[in-house]
């Protein structure tokens, strides 16, 4: 199902996050769609692959909890994953509300839209 994949995606990107900058470039970009929007808070939209890598991809997260994980499939090739995160990064507590956005594509469910809006 849908729901469980789109989740695990979210999950499996967070810990790519914590890992390494090498496995999260690697990670997002395997999952990157060929067209993605990504929205920070404290940047301007993002709008190419390569911007969005070196955005999401650079000092490591050291914790994180995703809190309310939740999927609606939109249409039976989309689904949004929305969440809120608690996270810690260079020593500096984060959280944020964060919706990503799936499309089916023939090698699978890729990343569209990626928005973290700061609480």
């Amino acid at each position: 199902m849908a729901h469980e994949e789109l989740i695990d995606l979210e999950q499996q990107g967070w810990q790519a996050l914590r890992a390494t900058p090498a496995a999260a470039r690697k990670y997002y970009d395997g999952v990157f769609d060929e067209r993605i929007v990504v929205l920070l808070s404290d940047l301007p939209p993002i709008r190419t692959r390569v911007e969005a890598l070196d955005a999401l991809c650079g000092p490591v997260w050291e914790d994180f909890r995703l809190h309310g994980l939740r999927c609606v499939q939109l249409s039976e090739g989309t689904g949004v994953v929305r969440y809120s995160i608690a996270a810690t990064r260079s020593a500096l507590p984060y959280s944020a509300q964060v919706s990503s956005v799936y499309a089916r594509r023939p090698g699978g469910w890729k990343l569209t839209f990626h928005q973290r809006t700061r609480r």
